[in-house]
């Protein structure tokens, strides 16, 4: 009895450790990705500073916010979602002050531990919106015209605040 418990116990060891690089090789849980968005990013470059926020509101859903400050006055400019559904994680983006009804989704279609990239090959500009973390505390993010019109790109680096 006691052999027939040790080959068991083995042969349950060697299966984790056959299974381990296939478990390794799942990509990440986006939703995991974007606790790294969580604070305020400070725009680089900018004579008048620039931010882009993030708050954690609940497992399946981050709100930001982009803004600048003037003085003693905080202009914001955007407000953004990172929302998770059934079926799918969707960035909704929307100008400050504009009616809900007027947001714009763009599809998760890619993600990594490092970066995502949203797509909506609908909406005139931009169609594709890139963020990628270099490093602990500092993040590139860009938008386009979508894999047909890179040439559009513009870019913004970031580095958060502690």
């Amino acid at each position: 009895m006691l052999a027939y418990r040790s080959n068991t116990c083995l042969t349950s060891i060697l299966f984790l450790l056959l299974l381990q690089p296939a478990m390794q090789g799942q990509q990440a849980d986006p939703m995991k990705t974007f606790d790294r968005l969580e604070g305020r990013w400070q725009r680089l470059n900018k004579s008048t500073p620039e931010f882009e926020e993030w708050t954690r509101k609940t497992a399946t859903l981050l709100e930001g916010r982009m803004y600048k400050v003037t003085g003693k006055d905080t202009l914001v400019s955007e407000e953004i979602r990172l929302r998770q559904t059934s079926h799918k994680i969707l960035y909704q983006a929307k100008a400050f002050n504009q009616p809900e009804q007027d947001r714009i989704d763009f599809e998760l279609t890619r993600h990594s531990p490092n970066s995502v990239v949203f797509e909506n090959p609908t909406h005139d500009y931009p169609k594709r919106i890139v963020y990628e973390f270099i490093g602990r505390d500092s993040l590139h993010a860009w938008i386009d015209g979508g894999p047909a019109d890179s040439s559009s790109r513009i870019d913004f680096y970031f580095r958060k605040q502690l």
